[in-house]
C-alpha cells in the first residue's frame, strides 16, 4: 500500500486531531448547556470526519480501482455539506425562538439535500466548498449586525476560512514543500480554534445590534 501525498494525508490528520480535541473540550464545558454550542460541538466533530475521510483518500485513494476513487471523493464532498448544516443549525439556534427553529432548521436541511444531489451528479470540491462557504456567510453577516461577546471570533474564523478556500482553489504552494491542500489544512486549523472560541460565548445576552434594533 503506497501512501500518496504523505504531507496532505498529515495535515489532514493533524486537522482531525484538532477537531476531535477541541468537540471533547466544548463536550466538558459547562456551555454544551446552550443549544447553539452543542451544534457547534457537532459541526468540530463533522470537521475531524471530514478531515480523516479527506486524508485518507489523498493518501490511499490511488491504491484502489477507479470506482472507489469516485464513491471515496463524494464521501469527502457529503461531509464537508454536512458541516455547512451543523454550522447553518448553530446559526439558527443562536439567533431565532425555539418556535422559529423547526422551519428554519427544515430549509437547512433541504440545502443539504440539494448540495448532496449535486455532489453525486458533479463531485467538484467548489460545489461543496459553496454550501460550506454560505454558512459561513451567513455567520459573518449575523457577526457584522449584533455586538455578542463571539463577534470578533467569528470575524477571524471566517476570513481566515476565506483566506483557507483561496489558497486551495488558486493552487498556492510555499517552498516546494506544502501544496495548496496542505496551506488550506493549515489555515483552516487557526481558523477552526477561533469557531471553537467563538462556541464558547454562545447564548449571550447582549443584543444591542450596530443599528440600534433588538437581535
Amino acid at each position: 500500500m503506497i501512501i500518496h501525498e504523505p504531507v496532505t494525508l498529515l495535515t489532514d490528520y493533524l486537522l482531525t486531531l484538532l477537531g476531535g480535541g477541541l468537540a471533547w473540550r466544548l463536550w466538558r464545558d459547562p456551555a454544551m448547556s446552550i443549544a447553539a454550542v452543542r451544534w457547534w460541538f457537532r459541526a468540530l466533530l463533522v470537521l475531524a470526519l471530514s478531515a480523516l475521510v479527506g486524508g485518507s483518500y489523498h493518501g490511499f485513494a490511488p491504491n484502489f480501482p477507479g470506482i472507489v476513487d469516485e464513491i471515496w471523493w463524494r464521501l469527502v464532498l457529503w461531509t464537508i455539506c454536512l458541516l455547512g448544516y451543523t454550522m447553518g443549525a448553530a446559526l439558527v439556534c443562536e439567533f431565532s425562538s425555539s418556535s422559529g427553529r423547526v422551519f428554519l432548521k427544515r430549509l437547512l436541511v433541504t440545502k443539504l439535500v440539494l448540495s448532496s444531489t449535486i455532489v453525486l451528479i458533479l463531485p467538484d470540491f467548489f460545489v461543496a466548498i459553496i454550501d460550506y462557504g454560505s454558512a459561513m456567510l451567513a455567520w459573518l453577516v449575523g457577526a457584522l449586525m449584533v455586538r455578542r461577546t463571539w463577534r470578533g471570533w467569528i470575524i477571524v474564523a471566517v476570513l481566515l476560512s476565506m483566506a483557507a478556500a483561496w489558497v486551495q482553489q488558486n493552487g498556492a504552494q510555499w517552498a516546494g514543500v506544502l501544496n495548496h491542500n496542505d496551506l488550506f489544512h493549515l489555515i483552516q486549523a487557526l481558523a477552526l480554534v477561533a469557531f471553537y472560541r467563538a462556541a464558547l460565548r454562545m447564548g449571550g445576552t447582549e443584543v444591542r445590534s450596530l443599528f440600534g434594533w433588538a437581535a
